[in-house]
């Protein structure tokens, strides 16, 4: 008799680990199956918005390396979908009205390196969210609202090797924030406001070899001493 009701637990036990095992299986996405569904309605949304899927036929299950989204009318509410597609590396929300808030969404996409947000209404408190896509390697967010409180979040992405900030409203000091990216390599700051103070701030970055200052307020002085800088790191390579 005790012996038949030990038995019993155990076999309780037993479904209810099982039961347990399966629920997380589910609900952490490693179920192939509902994984493909959920890639698949990604693709599909990104085409109902008018937009474009490049996959990657070399990778296992056709993964997806590239979307864009630039010119299509998609707000940040919408973006949680594309944490579904998996393996992207590149996505492209170019002149859309995207503030950066729902990028959020995309936190845990870890194969994202190349994010493009050029003459979107980023907002510093979008880029408070996009400092959170701690993967990405190359960030243009040129052409936005940010200012130098922007910058400092921005300034926490070590990660970054590329990065395009034409066209906003930055100072000198905003460049600062930039003093952290030791693995920066390229820059573009070209179309701001920026002068010879401000490049002082980039001789830091021992991995900086360009730098786009095209319609600024450096002088040819300024300049001469970052190419000396950009020479020397270039030589260092």
């Amino acid at each position: 008799m005790g012996r038949n009701i030990m038995n019993g637990r155990l076999n309780n036990e037993i479904i209810v680990i099982v039961s347990i095992v399966l629920v997380i299986f589910s609900s952490t996405g490693c179920n192939p199956r509902l994984r493909y569904d959920r890639r698949q309605a990604a693709i599909e949304k990104v085409k109902e918005l008018g937009g474009t899927v490049e996959i990657d036929k070399r990778k296992p299950e056709s993964a997806v390396m590239a979307v864009s989204l630039m010119d299509c009318k998609v707000n940040d509410s919408e973006l949680g979908f594309l944490k579904d597609l998996d393996g992207l590396e590149t996505l492209d929300l170019r002149n859309t009205k995207i503030n950066g808030e729902g990028l959020i969404h995309l936190k845990d996409v870890t194969s994202l390196k190349t994010l493009w947000l050029h003459h979107c209404p980023i907002t510093d408190a979008g880029a408070k969210q996009i400092k959170e896509l701690s993967s990405l390697i190359k960030l243009d967010v040129g052409h936005s609202f940010i200012s130098d409180t922007g910058m400092g979040y921005i300034g926490e992405m070590k990660g970054l090797q590329e990065l395009y900030l034409s066209d906003i409203e930055i100072t000198d000091a905003g460049l600062k924030n930039l003093n952290q990216l030791q693995e920066l390599m390229r820059l573009y700051i070209n179309d701001t406001n920026i002068a010879d103070a401000g490049l002082e701030h980039l001789k830091v970055l021992t991995k900086l070899v360009q730098v786009d200052t095209s319609n600024t307020k450096c002088t040819e002085a300024g300049l001469s001493q970052l190419e000396d800088v950009l020479a020397r790191n270039r030589r260092n390579r």
